[in-house]
């Protein structure tokens, strides 16, 4: 797969940030498309015969933090809401035009799917699921160890528009370093360590499992995490994402979706080791499980609705400074129309 190295303006243009909903839930892409055992009708609930339960297609990519959506279905918490699920991978024209006609019911997404909602693709946030899932990492000995030494270099990232370089460049604004002051360079999430070794960029920041599995050969530093740097570890970085279209129809099947994967959350923090195994054995995540039970220890899980809408509001306004949203956009009008309350609140949050 040749790399695509050309330099973007941080002013994106519609079609690149667009792009960025190819990493298509937010935690980090599985280059292989190859699917789990499990991405057939859920396990948990084939061969029930219980025709109560509502048929639901969710969407999802292959990466760790991505827990709650595999355990929603390995631990039956879909089916306890009454959801029958089908689980497939997707690639972005698939999924845009699926999860915006409803064929597709759900996903995991991020606050790169802002923009595309401001655009007008209809998909809804009802949900925050944990911070965490996002490393900026460099080599060592080569200089780099702070955020301010990236000014002039060369960032990897996964995609153009993603979470990570909307994450870094939030970061290298509170630094000092405007956007447009890094070289911005993309790379499948699994090419990213090798073209660091090789010279061709001069630090990278992705979804997990790629940045820890570049920290454990030791060769690497850690510059920024999601997941203990704020003021993103206080927030959200995933969120449960819901088609428009199921909103508008069937808003219990919403609720549904929204509490299954918020209840499933809530498992994966107190379960890391379980959830590790569950996503290695059925080859969910293209990881060990020793470091998807690392990744998932480190990350923040706090399922909530009232939490979530205010973070959501917290990227809105931070990339409308950033020229990623248009300067013309309402954020009251675009956080009203994004976020959609299928439950009140998780847990008081």
């Amino acid at each position: 797969m040749k790399n695509n190295l050309a330099k973007s303006k941080w002013i994106l243009s519609a079609v690149a940030v667009t792009m960025a909903i190819a990493v298509l839930n937010g935690c980090g892409k599985n280059d292989n498309e190859s699917s789990p055992a499990a991405a057939s009708p859920s396990s948990s609930n084939a061969g029930s015969g219980d025709k109560s339960l509502k048929k639901v297609t969710f969407a999802y990519a292959g990466g760790t933090c991505e827990a709650p959506i595999y355990t929603a279905i390995e631990k039956g918490f879909f089916k306890e809401e009454g959801l029958d699920v089908e689980l497939v991978q997707m690639d972005f024209e698939t999924l845009k035009s699926g999860i915006s006609s409803g064929k597709v019911d759900g996903t995991v997404g991020n606050f790169a799917w802002f923009k595309p909602i401001e655009q007008g693709l209809d998909v809804k946030v009802t949900g925050g699921l944990h911070a965490g899932c996002i490393q900026l990492v460099a080599p060592k000995g080569k200089g780099i160890s702070t955020l301010q030494d990236l000014k002039g270099k060369k960032i990897g990232v996964d995609v153009i528009g993603g979470g990570p370089q909307i994450t870094l460049s939030i970061a290298l604004k509170q630094n000092g370093i405007e956007p447009t002051d890094v070289d911005w360079r993309a790379y499948p999430s699994q090419q990213l360590s090798t073209a660091a070794d090789k010279g061709d960029i001069d630090a990278f920041i992705v979804w997990d499992p790629a940045a820890q599995q570049a920290l454990d050969t030791g060769n690497f530093v850690r510059l920024l995490s999601n997941g203990h740097d704020e003021p993103f570890k206080s927030g959200y970085c995933c969120y449960s994402v819901v088609s428009g279209a199921v909103t508008k129809k069937d808003p219990d099947k919403a609720a549904a979706i929204t509490r299954a994967l918020l209840k499933s959350a809530e498992w994966v923090g107190n379960n890391a080791a379980e959830t590790a195994q569950i996503e290695t054995d059925k080859k969910y995540v293209p990881a060990d499980a020793a470091t998807n039970e690392k990744l998932l220890k480190s990350y923040h899980w706090k399922p909530g609705v009232i939490n979530a809408k205010k973070n959501a509001e917290f990227f809105i306004r931070e990339q409308k400074a950033q020229g990623i949203l248009d300067a013309s956009t309402d954020e009251k009008e675009l956080l009203d129309r994004l976020f959609f309350e299928a439950i009140p609140d998780y847990n008081g949050n």
